[in-house]
């Protein structure tokens, strides 16, 4: 495979191999790897689905089945990173939301924004929460994967943040309204997302030892958001949620263009910041965050991740180790139709010796 990458970045390995748990916790808090971990967000992709021999839709009703799509990640991709599920809108189930499972191809949708008649500053979150909607299901196969990995690979809880859980249950068009004209009923309705959110994760580290979380937060994106409403509204959230979940390494990922309030990112408590390409590339991420936090990312997601060759992967990854990632992963999540040889094309970027 012909590489064309002028390599300007000096990496200091560890010497000997680490196995995925050790090479993924050393490189989320700032330490030595002996190579770049890889990591992926969605994994609804149809080539794994049959790898992994699930059917739809039980790899999104079954725990068995959910965990045993999930370890594909690692098992058939190669990855060092395993997830408890994937959709976004498991959360607002647990709210009562009711939802679209989607298709083998089309992520779960929420049908209805069930909130969006009530009024935040007067709602309270209902009591057994984490025995409602699909957190049973999710927190199943969490625990399936940790009890068959135990540390050899991480097993991180995926959690919607709390901008999108609020866009799910009231609107987003209603939450982004309020942020302008009743900041009061925005403050309340990300408060009651982020309690629920604090709920989940403690829950899951108690009761399924997950080594960390992740919190996909789209919403939260700042073609959205402008920088200083997310530092007055939503990085309080933020420190709230990584402050009270205990001692357990944390992902922060956003979509879009997040430059106009990267600075402030580091201030959220996170362990990491995931970012999105080609909104944000990887030299102005690593210049807005001044290495002050560990930085996942950025393969576009449909040229390259599901559309490119495995050797624009491979070179693509090359390009964003070199540029300053700290773990590989695409964009954004991964499409449907992204072939296995380009994920581990990825895998193979990441043994290259820099």
């Amino acid at each position: 495979m012909r590489i064309s990458i002028k390599f300007e970045k000096v990496t200091y390995l560890a010497l000997r191999e680490m196995t995925p748990y050790r090479r993924f916790i050393s490189a989320i808090t700032g330490g030595r790897t002996d190579r770049i971990p890889v990591m992926t967000f969605s994994n609804y992709c149809k080539e794994l689905m049959a790898s992994t021999k699930v059917t739809w839709p039980e790899c999104q009703t079954d725990s068995k089945t959910m965990a045993q799509f999930q370890d594909g990640r690692f098992k058939v991709w190669g990855v060092d990173v395993l997830y408890s599920h994937n959709d976004l809108v498991s959360e607002a189930t647990m709210l009562g939301a009711e939802i679209d499972i989607g298709t083998d191809i089309r992520h779960p949708s929420v049908k209805k924004h069930v909130l969006e008649n009530t009024n935040p500053l007067e709602y309270d979150l209902p009591k057994n929460i984490l025995l409602k909607g699909r957190n049973p299901t999710v927190e199943g196969s969490a625990k399936i994967l940790v009890e068959k990995y135990e540390k050899y690979v991480p097993v991180l809880r995926a959690v919607t943040g709390p901008m999108t859980i609020a866009g799910h249950l009231w609107g987003v068009d209603k939450i982004l309204m309020w942020s302008k004209q009743e900041e009061k009923k925005f403050e309340a309705c990300l408060d009651i997302c982020t309690d629920l959110c604090i709920e989940v994760i403690r829950n899951s580290i108690d009761s399924s030892g997950v080594d960390g979380f992740s919190m996909p937060d789209p919403t939260a994106s700042g073609d959205l958001l402008d920088p200083k409403d997310f530092q007055n509204f939503l990085e309080p959230c933020y420190r709230r949620i990584t402050k009270e979940t205990k001692d357990t390494v944390s992902i922060l990922h956003i979509c879009g263009d997040t430059r106009g309030y990267m600075d402030r990112i580091p201030h959220s408590g996170f362990d990491a910041f995931s970012f999105e390409a080609p909104g944000t590339s990887v030299k102005e991420a690593v210049m807005g965050l001044g290495g002050r936090i560990t930085l996942v990312g950025s393969v576009e997601t449909i040229p390259v991740i599901m559309q490119g060759s495995t050797n624009h992967v491979y070179t693509q990854s090359l390009r964003d180790i070199v540029d300053g990632v700290d773990i590989l992963a695409p964009a954004c999540g991964t499409p449907p139709f992204t072939p296995n040889a380009n994920i581990m094309a990825m895998v193979q970027a990441s043994k290259f010796k820099i």
